[in-house]
Parts: C-alpha cells; structure tokens; sequence
C-alpha cells in the first residue's frame, strides 16, 4: 500500500448552477454515489488517499477530503458513500503529490469517524 496527499479536485464551486440544481431536480430519484459529498466538495482542499495493490497497479481505495485546516470533511468509503477517487480510473501515478507514512493516514482516517468496509465488499 502507499500513501498520498495531493490538492488535485480541490477548485469546487460552492453553488450548483442553475442547470446543475434542475437535473438534480429531475433526477431526485437515482441513487447517488456519495450523497454526503455533494454538498461539501467545494470546502476540500487537500486528499488523503490510500493505494491498493489490483493486478499488479496501484489504484485508490480509502480517501479523505481535508479542509483548509487539514481537519477531515467526509472519507470513503463506506456503506453510504462509493468514494469519488474510488470512482475514477486513475492509478497512483496518474496523481501529482506528496507521499505521506501509513500512521499519518490512519490518524486522518480515525478522526474521520467514517468504519473502514472491507475491500471484497467493492
């Protein structure tokens, strides 16, 4: 496993457009990835996340979205929330940043508050 703290997708806006807010609207109905990080994304402004080794890649399983104070937002993911680098098809060396130690990331993710699922659960 490695470990990384990179500010890639840190520049949401804070509000929806008005387009954004009417398909959400019309779209009320679909289940959403990461309900509980809709609303935050624009307070992000670093990540934690740890790399898991896949058929020879390492590819993003746990995050942490850190806000100006490098306090925790939300982290995935968990039984309600996928996880939105979980999401991608990036790989570690698909991101710019700067490798943090194991117990560095498990602080961040105990302060989080959010229960670790098991990766056979994905």
């Amino acid at each position: 496993m490695r470990y990384l703290r990179t500010n890639e997708a840190t520049d949401w806006p804070k509000e929806n457009r008005w387009k954004e807010k009417l398909i959400n609207v019309i779209l009320f109905f679909i289940p959403r990835a990461n309900p509980d990080y809709e609303n935050k994304m624009y307070l992000v402004k670093s990540w934690l996340i740890e790399f898991v080794e896949n058929e020879g890649e390492l590819i993003p399983w746990r995050e942490i979205a850190l806000d100006k104070e490098d306090k925790p937002i939300f982290a995935g993911p968990s039984e309600r929330n996928y996880g939105f680098w979980l999401d991608t098809n990036m790989k570690y060396e698909d991101f710019d940043g700067d490798p943090v130690n194991k117990d560095e990331f498990e602080r961040y993710w105990n302060q989080s508050g959010v229960v670790a699922i098991d990766i056979e659960q994905s």
